[in-house]
């Protein structure tokens, strides 16, 4: 049952004192004594309905005591004067507007309620236009039942489309956090991978170089880690400012000249660590946007990464192929010789978790014109193949 407001209350409350007065001043001797017994017991049905509305009940007994005013109410509203038609008419509207109730139910209701007026009025030689007027205030009172369901399924899917929204709403926020989180984790993988993989290849050549008394190249590798561990810090404070705020980030990002000479520093760097790489470029190049810029250099410097973990001193070949519509960046290598002179692997070949390459695809499936990424062994070479379309 539906909680009435203090208005409505006090409205019903107003109703049900005005009929029992009607009722119980109007009896006389010459009507039967039950008619008064079932008009009570209508007002008393209403009474204990408007009280039980205030608690928690099962929404049977509600309907039962709507079905009691009624029925009840119907067999004296002609004995009545027409006052008992007034209970039949709140009764009927009850249960017809109640949307857990099927319709045909109210409107059975309202069929059983028009043959006890008919009915009871029979005793008492009601005249016919009186009977018409009882009958008429019922058929009101299912119109006015099914108007007022009406607005309770409308207010029903309201709020039923406003818990949707809700939960798409939260359900996307919830996404937006989660890429967000793969965003980051993919921008610490890549600054810590380049930056703490090249300091451990700088610090192994000075451990190499110092062992054979050669001071002054252990000084020089020294410098190289430290200009690298400042290169990695200014990543790292690059990747944080990006995370703040990507749209500023996205418009000091440089154009391709900067790719090129961003390509052309992570070459370099590969090479200063010992390795080999050259790069290949086929094709004029288009216009790239900053995402996919990213995208690019973040790629190769996760293939230069791996070559150096898991291939250390294999030369390395970058291609860069440029078309109409898209740009693909093929990086390959012979595969290195996993185990160390001892059996075992080394310290970066170990450290690897395949987190870069599959944040490599997430970058590149992120893209906004699309993109995808791939890596994989092909006639003894590891290949990473990174390609997208301009926008």
């Amino acid at each position: 049952m539906r909680r009435p407001t203090w208005l409505s209350f006090g409205l019903n409350l107003f109703g049900i004192a005005v009929v029992g007065y009607s009722i119980v001043t109007s009896h006389s001797a010459q009507r039967p004594t039950w008619v008064l017994v079932l008009a009570l017991t209508a007002l008393a049905a209403w009474l204990v309905r408007l009280i039980l509305a205030f608690r928690t009940v099962p929404a049977a007994v509600g309907l039962a005591l709507a079905m009691v005013m009624a029925f009840a109410g119907s067999i004296v509203a002609g004995s009545t004067n027409g006052v008992g038609i007034v209970p039949v008419i709140v009764g009927v509207m009850l249960v017809v507007s109640d949307p857990s109730w099927p319709i045909r139910l109210g409107l059975a209701v309202a069929v059983i309620s028009v043959l006890l007026v008919v009915l009871g009025a029979v005793p008492f030689d009601t005249a016919v236009v009186a009977e018409l007027g009882l009958v008429a205030g019922i058929a009101i009172a299912v119109l006015a039942g099914i108007s007022r369901r009406q607005f309770r399924e409308s207010e029903a899917q309201a709020a039923l489309l406003r818990e949707r929204e809700l939960a798409v709403r939260e359900e996307r926020a919830q996404v937006e956090l989660l890429a967000q989180r793969q965003s980051v984790a993919r921008d610490i993988h890549d600054v810590l991978a380049h930056s703490l993989g090249g300091l451990v290849i700088q610090l192994d050549a000075v451990e190499a170089l110092l062992e054979t008394g050669d001071v002054g190249g252990a000084r020089s590798r020294v410098a190289d880690a430290r200009a690298l561990a400042a290169d990695g810090l200014g990543e790292a404070r690059r990747a944080v400012d990006a995370l703040r705020d990507p749209d500023a980030q996205r418009a000091d990002h440089p154009g391709d000249g900067s790719f090129d000479d961003a390509i052309s520093d992570l070459l370099a760097a590969h090479r200063s660590l010992g390795g080999a790489a050259e790069l290949i470029t086929s094709g004029t190049p288009g216009k790239l946007d900053a995402d996919l810029a990213g995208a690019l250099e973040r790629a190769l410097q996760e293939a230069l990464s791996n070559a150096r973990k898991h291939a250390p001193g294999e030369p390395v070949q970058a291609v860069l192929a440029w078309s109409d519509h898209g740009v693909r960046l093929t990086v390959s290598n012979p595969l290195g010789a996993h185990p160390d002179s001892d059996g075992s692997r080394g310290f970066l070949a170990r450290s690897g978790g395949s987190h870069g390459l599959e944040g490599m695809r997430e970058r590149f499936a992120a893209l906004p014109a699309g993109g995808r990424a791939t890596a994989g062994v092909d006639d003894g070479r590891f290949i990473v193949t990174a390609e997208a379309r301009l926008a």
